[in-house]
């Protein structure tokens, strides 16, 4: 196999003091043949100025990408895709950083498996926090060993992040869907993966910051409601939904009416979108719990609707591409 070229995908939003250590990280890389491709979602701090000043500096090529509106993760991920002239694949959020022999280790084991057959289409390698931890795998259970595995087999065992790198030509024409802000990148990884084999290693890849102050995730505000109701009706399927205790059940069942609700999914699809009430129409009598629960969060200010917002703005965005020409 000839010299392997990884793309390092990074989408970022109001994160420019975490990619001080992303970049260093990327300087300090044992292996050589990479890009990085950096887009900005529509960031108001510092980042546009910094990045703008510093891919100049660097000695590895950038692609910089900059929205003038906030888009979301899911369409900037797109717009990531798109611009990925590498080999290989890997995202690398703005508040993580690599190991200095990440990619060597990367190209190594792709190398020592291309032979196999099927050959795996990428690696799964371990996260880390900062104080160590894996976040990964559960720790309080023996890790896998490191061999190649059935994406179906992998999601048994890796509870959280990891480390993802898979050829380019997997996701050719595949694209992440635009609903939200954020949509769940597993419902596109759950498609394009499933019967695939991959490299799992314990093998330490990156390291997660988690002190990011605007984490993309539900917090004490219902945000991205919209996105969460087409994730959970897209990734819970029936064989998941039986596994749950009754009250994992309810609970489950009552977050998709509430996210729906909040997100304004129009009934008919609240119904028809997900294959678990099509099965279970009995577990409809817990929607007007649900929409008693939803008032309660309007009556609190807890509800933020960032999906019009986002539909606003998917239409009148503009994109700006810079680069550092560094080219290798």
């Amino acid at each position: 196999m000839s010299q392997i070229k990884f793309s390092i995908l990074t989408p970022t939003f109001n994160r420019q003091p975490f990619l001080v250590k992303l970049i260093q990280s990327m300087q300090n890389q044992s292996y050589k043949h990479f890009e990085w491709i950096v887009a900005s979602d529509g960031s108001t701090d510092n980042t546009h100025s910094y990045l703008n000043q510093r891919i100049h500096d660097l000695n590895f090529p950038v692609k910089y990408i900059v929205s003038n509106k906030r888009i979301g993760k899911s369409m900037i991920d797109n717009i990531l895709l798109d611009n990925a002239e590498g080999d290989y694949i890997m995202w690398c959020d703005s508040d993580d950083f690599l190991n200095n022999d990440t990619l060597e280790s990367l190209n190594s084991i792709i190398q020592s498996n291309s032979s196999l057959n099927p050959e795996p289409i990428g690696v799964i390698g371990q996260n880390h926090d900062t104080n160590g931890v894996s976040q990964t795998f559960d720790i309080s259970k023996p890790f896998p060993n490191d061999g190649t595995y059935l994406w179906s087999d992998i999601e048994e065992f890796v509870i959280g992040d990891g480390t993802i790198c898979v050829k380019n030509e997997i996701y050719l024409n595949k694209r992440f869907p635009e609903v939200d802000f954020l949509t769940h990148e597993g419902i596109l990884l759950k498609e394009i993966f499933n019967n695939h084999n991959f490299y799992l290693t314990k093998k330490v890849l990156k390291i997660m910051d988690r002190t990011a102050e605007n984490s993309v995730t539900h917090g004490k505000m219902i945000e991205y409601a919209r996105g969460s109701a087409f994730a959970m009706g897209k990734t819970i399927m029936i064989d998941n939904f039986k596994k749950f205790s009754l009250k994992q059940k309810i609970f489950c069942v009552l977050n998709y009416f509430r996210y729906s609700l909040h997100g304004d999914v129009k009934l008919k699809h609240i119904f028809t979108r997900w294959e678990v009430l099509k099965k279970f129409p009995i577990f409809n009598f817990i929607l007007p719990l649900s929409i008693f629960i939803c008032i309660r969060d309007r009556l609190l200010k807890k509800v933020v609707k960032t999906h019009i917002e986002f539909e606003k703005n998917k239409n009148t965005f503009s994109l700006m591409i810079k680069t550092n020409n560094n080219a290798r």
